[in-house]
């Protein structure tokens, strides 16, 4: 949306401020720097179309600290021609000229709210390519946290589609794998819950949303909600008694299958969902290897057993077991392919190690260790999840 253009500039007016702008940009480009300009014209502004910002609330509160202070803190804005560039659906929603806000689509609204004429902007010339204008806007928004916690969702959601991986939007943000993986955890809430969340019902805080996410059945988190909401009204009635429970979340190493079980020994639920994680992983090829095979050294199982199962994996995501042929190595040095191959023969090597051992008291550091890499590269959750904790 272009907004109302109400700085009171003509139409000539408005082409030569363009016209200085762009030679701002100019010299800045060959530099590589920002384009620092103290006031810019609303009227050259717009909104960005792509804005994970679902609402933008309190407009009519920070208006009114505009009429006396101004604005202080500039927005970041790149130029129309670049957004339309890089964004060609939003093409038919821009004006021909004028900049898009990327970070400050509140501060521009509040502004517009509050009549000013002009607002304070960083314009970057660097931000180029789609992806350079995602990252950027997205790590406005979560540095400043802005963010809803299902705005911050489909911001990795988006992200993760132009990247590739998980991983990659991790080391974008500036962030480790681990809090990506928390917050995918939401996908996973059931409509109640999202609801509780996104109206900030009593007892429901982000904290206890990303632990019920890791309880997959339905009926299970809708009870494990029940039993914090009736912890929560405890609290709330007996502020004492709240404060003297301090509940604690037990984290418990997944129960597995027959400990000490062969190859053909049934499997349980928990170890049949943690090797659907582990196939999810190999296909697609991504993940911290070097803390994986750390984990994996330390592992004691049959090699011929880890390399049957890696195989089996890499066949069943089409890379074929013969990627694990020793004689082909050299040749394969470097290849995704190869890649794929070391993480399926790490994660053999992990899971029945931990199927054997059940999660025995001795291996409790190992087993956590490797649950955790699941966790976090391969959205592996335990289907018997402990209760979300009291906030």
């Amino acid at each position: 949306m272009a907004g109302a253009q109400n700085d009171g500039l003509s139409v000539a007016e408005r082409r030569r401020l363009l016209a200085e702008q762009r030679r701002r940009e100019a010299a800045a480009s060959q530099q590589g720097a920002l384009v620092s300009t103290p006031e810019m014209p609303l009227g050259l502004l717009v909104h960005n179309p792509r804005n994970a910002r679902r609402t933008l609330d309190g407009v009519e509160g920070l208006a009114d600290t505009y009429e006396g202070a101004g604005v202080l803190q500039p927005c970041l804005v790149i130029s129309v021609e670049t957004f339309r560039a890089a964004f060609p659906e939003h093409a038919a929603e821009l004006p021909i000229e004028g900049y898009v806000v990327l970070g400050g689509n509140r501060r521009l609204a509040a502004a517009r709210h509050a009549g000013l004429a002009t607002l304070p902007v960083h314009v970057n010339v660097r931000l180029q390519t789609r992806e350079d204008i995602l990252v950027a806007a997205a790590t406005e928004n979560i540095a400043r946290e802005e963010l809803k916690p299902f705005e911050e969702l489909d911001t990795i959601e988006e992200l993760k589609t132009e990247l590739g991986t998980y991983e990659a939007v991790a080391q974008k943000l500036g962030k480790t794998a681990g809090w990506v993986s928390q917050r995918r955890r939401l996908h996973h809430l059931q409509p109640e819950l999202r609801e509780a969340l996104e109206t900030r019902a009593p007892g429901m805080t982000i904290e206890v949303a990303r632990e019920l996410g890791k309880i997959k059945d339905r009926d299970q988190q809708l009870k494990a909600w029940e039993e914090e909401r009736r912890r929560a009204a405890d609290r709330t009635a007996s502020p004492a008694a709240g404060k003297a429970e301090k509940p604690k979340r037990i984290r418990k190493v997944p129960a597995q299958g027959a400990a000490g079980g062969g190859a053909g020994a049934p499997l349980g639920d928990e170890a049949k969902a943690r090797r659907e994680a582990c196939l999810m992983a190999v296909s697609a090829g991504a993940g911290d290897l070097a803390r994986l095979s750390i984990i994996a050294s330390q592992s004691q199982v049959d090699p011929d057993e880890a390399v049957a199962l890696a195989g089996q994996w890499l066949t069943e995501a089409a890379a074929g077991s013969s990627a694990l042929d020793l004689a082909a190595l050299a040749g394969e040095e470097g290849t995704d392919r190869q890649q794929q191959a070391a993480i399926a023969l790490a994660l053999a090597r992990c899971e029945l190690h931990l199927t054997r051992t059940g999660g025995s008291e001795a291996d409790s550091v190992h087993a956590r260790a490797y649950t955790d890499w699941l966790e976090t590269h391969a959205d592996y959750q335990p289907t018997d999840a402990e209760p979300a904790p009291a906030a």
